[in-house]
């Protein structure tokens, strides 16, 4: 119980940066550019492209990049889903990293809210069960008949 609860507290939405940035080292071990966890419910996740320390960095949510591309010597072209360019001062080995690691955080992130609700299954949050429905009837008669007609109105 105590792991839901820190993990719990490491991703809650009044969280600081540098508590976000505590949750990913937990997670994923990284602590230099670290990805961060925006909001864990809408699976929005965040990660910079400088040290968050300097002037110089920006963030960037990828759920937005539509693509992106090397434009000579360490710069990249992003294309947003909203067809707007930006050109960042990163090479693209690197902005692939950030992606990867991105990628790993939300992976570790769902498998383990995915284990805790398995053994906790009250505090389903973030995954509701599979096996829960809100209806009890299982199967609907979707079907209408060739002899019925569903404009008649005698019945």
């Amino acid at each position: 119980m105590a792991l839901v609860a820190c993990l719990f507290r490491l991703f809650s939405t009044s969280l600081s940066l540098a508590g976000r940035k505590e949750g990913t080292k937990h997670l994923i071990g990284v602590t230099h550019k670290p990805p961060i966890i925006v909001d864990p419910v809408t699976s929005t996740y965040v990660f910079p492209t400088a040290a968050p320390s300097t002037t110089d960095c920006i963030w960037i949510f990828p759920q937005h990049i539509k693509d992106y591309q090397t434009i000579g010597y360490n710069h990249t072209l992003i294309r947003f889903s909203n067809q707007q360019t930006f050109e960042i001062d990163m090479s693209l080995a690197s902005f692939n990293n950030q992606i990867a690691r991105t990628s790993m955080l939300h992976m570790k992130f769902s498998q383990k809210m995915r284990m805790m609700e398995s053994n906790f299954p009250s505090m389903n949050m973030f995954f509701p069960p599979a096996t829960i429905a809100a209806e009890t009837r299982r199967y609907y008669n979707t079907m209408i008949l060739e002899n019925d007609d569903p404009t008649d109105s005698d019945q």
